[in-house]
């Protein structure tokens, strides 16, 4: 479609002005580069067309909610459908306040309208700004609109996720058959001979069908491959790795590795093959109806043998009752060797009672039938825990114990830490869980009973294998931090090198760990407890959206990918930094202080970077931030003034560098070596190794020598004095001697004596040398003056002391009196104290 004559010339005019080109150009960019939602670009009609379907299915939704009753397929759909629903009305929110934006920006280019009473603006210029005053506001009613489905779509989840919580809870707590009282069990025999004939029919069904014995024989077939080849497999990897007999006392780290060998061959080994049979035969008789029974049966079947396994095997793994050396819990020998048996049977007792309650849950049994069972089940269960109980069984190594040959340090560390024996106490807690669950059953909540007996099983399941799997997590972990080659070692040494970095990081990986797997225990175990997946990435998602605050949305999310983006960016830079030095800085051979002012840009650099990119993160308006920043200023100019003045004379030393990485500076009556530059003081190391902070401000505002400003290029001055009458010629000859002599003492400009000054007691001269490093000052003047002392002494040159003259004029009168009465005698007064006088 083409332009008006308004419009083009209305271009011509934008295009002409700089300014306006320049604008133009950086919202072109800001189009290219802002990412625009699915729906960013839908026409006025296409977004009315879509708010009239989203109208349309909230409304069915609330109609469907209103009648009630909703099975578990009717609310997975509906949710599903609400979920498409809420994102489609966000993405197109998201995309309208995203176009409305650019908009405002265009708007906000042409620059405010005219005053009242200034002449009018162009008609172009008018007509374009009517035409986005238009737009935006469309766009605002478009991403009201939308925001408008997308919340009330938000609310009908929740009001269906209400309901199906509470359908939930009723049938948990509905009441059903007391399994004790005589009517329920008169009605036992009739509902056993009706299961026994469906059981019966079942298996008729699937022996008359032909083609089952075949597929049945080659399933026995590939079993007994797959035994054959996992059974050797499985003992050798015990015999290997897991529990054996050694001669040395096992490490902390060789303990978890057997542990978890012990888990994986005694539990996954027999556990994955029982599970594969039983999905095997589900799917050779699953094509008909009236096989169901039979279905129930081997999923009751496979289950129980399962949790047999899997219960006994790990209770073997984390005891170790035949090898005490390996064991982790701090339990005695015996009490272990005991407790394993008492677990085996109990795992027993568990697999027997859970498989007859799923087998009458999938077979659908009378509430009299399912009742007793439950009830018999639940009470198979918990004496079968009782055998748990006894303190007996948990007796705990003493913490102070010598073993027969010392452990490992790690083997020691470790030891008081788990004979603590504080975890046994959970015990009594399982078995009021038990004791609570057989109640209910007893009183006919058997929905209750079955439903807490599952969910603290599941628990205990998913902690024994989350506790394995965050035992061996940390020995790879610590195997990481304590690795000296490879490449592991060398990005280790590049992230972090110091000590104190190396401890910091293995804590950040153990805290880490244990909430990646609280994380997936929660995962497991809320699903279990009724808690749908879809719900909890409604709760996840909510949680990650976070709120709004006086305009400012606070989301996790942003949050989290903030923290990220910042900790990258930083890694980045320190990378950067790293390279830079190691491969490029040092191999120019240029000044350390050089180095070090490029190092401490790009670190300043990258940072004010990773700063940039986790505010955008954040999604905060940097207008909000120049409010924050102009009430900070306040505070900066009171009592931040000194903080301010020290990072401005930072960055000036750096651009600067009157003084550097390396050298000798002399500040006030502190002197040494420049050893870091940093943002609020300068570290400079004594020549008596004490290092002495600082701040930039007095290094900018005061005298500083720098010896090494330029080159380390000095001179070294020597007075000496010598007695009068000496041959100064000789005097000279002598000093110049003893300075050519010395290697460090430059030949170009060459030594050179001054005969200063006529002394009180000497003749003063002075040796004058330069010498090219000046870090070798003390040395190469110590070595001048011990040279200067053996040739003076050789050639007979005298260096005089200080010679002093006292006059005492008393003395006159006292002689006097002493010969006038012809016999010393004490004065009758103190003379006046003798006066010293130097005679010049």
């Amino acid at each position: 479609m083409g332009l008006s004559v308004q419009m083009r010339q209305s271009l011509s005019v934008w295009f002409r002005r700089p300014q306006h080109l320049l604008r133009t150009a950086f919202v072109l960019l800001l189009l290219c580069l802002s990412p625009v939602p699915a729906g960013a670009q839908a026409t006025a009609p296409e977004f009315k067309a879509a708010l009239a379907g989203w109208q349309a299915s909230l409304d069915k939704a609330a109609a469907r909610l209103a009648r009630g009753d909703l099975n578990e397929t009717e609310y997975q759909a509906l949710r599903t459908e609400l979920s498409s629903l809420f994102d489609a009305a966000r993405g197109a929110a998201s995309a309208a306040v995203a176009e409305q934006g650019v908009n405002r920006q265009l708007a906000d280019a042409l620059g405010t309208p005219p005053a009242e009473g200034a002449p009018p603006e162009a008609p172009a210029v008018a007509a374009d700004r009517q035409r986005l005053s238009k737009i935006i506001g469309e766009l605002d009613g478009r991403a009201r609109q939308a925001e408008l489905i997308a919340t009330r779509a938000d609310i009908l989840m929740r009001t269906a996720t209400d309901k199906r919580m509470q359908q939930f809870t009723d049938a948990l707590f509905q009441r059903g058959p007391l399994p004790l009282e005589r009517e329920t069990w008169n009605s036992l025999p009739v509902q056993a001979d009706y299961l026994r004939d469906r059981v019966v029919q079942a298996v008729a069904a699937t022996a008359a069908d032909p083609a089952w014995r075949d597929r049945g024989i080659e399933l026995a077939a590939a079993f007994l491959v797959a035994l054959g080849v996992a059974w050797p497999l499985r003992r050798w990897l015990l015999r290997r790795f897991g529990h054996r007999p050694v001669a040395t006392h096992p490490s902390y780290r060789q303990r978890v590795v057997a542990m978890a060998v012990e888990a994986v061959g005694r539990c996954l080994m027999t556990v994955l093959p029982t599970v594969a049979v039983a999905v095997a035969l589900h799917h050779l008789i699953g094509g008909d109806v009236r096989t169901l029974p039979l279905q129930a049966l081997i999923s009751a079947a496979a289950g129980g043998l399962a949790f047999f396994l899997f219960f006994s095997g790990l209770a073997r793994a984390i005891l170790a009752p035949d090898h005490s050396v390996w064991q982790l819990t701090g339990l005695e020998p015996a009490s272990a060797r005991a407790l394993v048996h008492r677990i085996t049977l109990f795992a027993g007792g568990l697999a027997v009672a859970g498989g007859a309650v799923v087998l009458q849950s999938r077979m659908l049994s009378p509430p009299e039938l399912q009742a007793v069972t439950g009830f018999a089940a639940m009470l198979l269960a918990t004496a079968a825990l009782m055998f748990l109980l006894p303190g007996r069984l948990w007796r705990t190594v003493p913490p102070v114990q010598e073993p027969v040959q010392p452990p490992p340090a790690d083997a020691a560390a470790e030891a008081p830490a788990a004979a603590g024996g504080s975890w046994v106490h959970l015990r009594f807690l399982g078995g009021a869980v038990a004791l609570a669950a057989l109640g209910a059953s007893a009183a006919g909540y058997h929905n209750l009973s079955v439903y807490v007996g599952m969910l603290s099983l599941a628990a205990v399941a998913v902690g024994g294998l989350l506790l394995l799997a965050r035992g061996v997590a940390r020995e790879m972990l610590t195997m990481v931090m304590e690795r000296e080659q490879g490449p592991v070692a060398e990005l280790r040494r590049l992230l972090v090198r110091s000590e104190r970095g190396v401890q910091a990081a293995d804590w950040c990986g153990r805290v880490a760990i244990d909430f990646a797997l609280i994380t997936l225990a929660a995962a497991i175990l809320l699903p279990l407890s009724g808690i749908d997946w879809s719900e909890l990435r409604s709760l996840f998602d909510t949680f990650m959206r976070g709120v709004t605050i006086g305009g400012v949305r606070l989301a996790p999310a942003d949050i989290i990918a903030a923290i990220l983006l910042f900790s990258a960016a930083v890694m980045v830079t320190r990378y950067i930094q790293r390279t830079l030095d190691v491969r490029v800085l040092q191999r120019l051979q240029i000044d350390r202080g050089v180095q070090n002012s490029i190092k401490t840009g790009i670190g300043y650099f990258g940072f004010m970077v990773a700063m940039l990119v986790a505010i955008g993160a954040l999604g905060l308006d940097l207008s909000n931030l120049a409010l924050i920043a102009g009430a900070l200023s306040v505070g900066i100019g009171f009592g931040l003034q000194n903080v301010v003045s020290n990072f401005v004379s930072g960055l000036i030393l750096l651009v600067e560098r009157p003084i550097k990485v390396g050298d000798w500076v002399v500040v006030g009556d502190k002197e040494g070596v420049v050893k870091r530059i940093s943002v609020r003081a300068t570290e400079i190391q004594t020549f008596q190794r004490a290092s002495v902070i600082i701040p930039n401000s007095e290094l900018v505002s005061s005298a500083v020598v720098n010896w090494t400003f330029k080159d380390k290029f000095g001179r070294i001055d020597i007075k000496v004095g010598v007695e009068y009458g000496s041959d100064l010629k000789l005097v000279r000859e002598t000093l110049l001697a003893c300075a050519n002599a010395h290697p460090r003492v430059a030949r170009m400009p060459g030594p050179m004596v001054v005969f200063r000054d006529f002394g009180q007691s000497s003749l003063d001269f002075e040796l004058r040398c330069f010498i090219p490093d000046v870090d070798f000052f003390l040395s190469t003047a110590s070595d001048l003056r011990f040279a200067i002392a053996e040739a003076f002494e050789r050639n007979g040159i005298a260096i005089p002391f200080n010679q002093q003259v006292m006059h005492i004029p008393q003395l006159d009168g006292l002689r006097d009196l002493i010969e006038r009465r012809g016999a010393p005698a004490a004065p009758s007064a103190a003379p006046p104290a003798p006066r010293l006088e130097t005679i010049t």
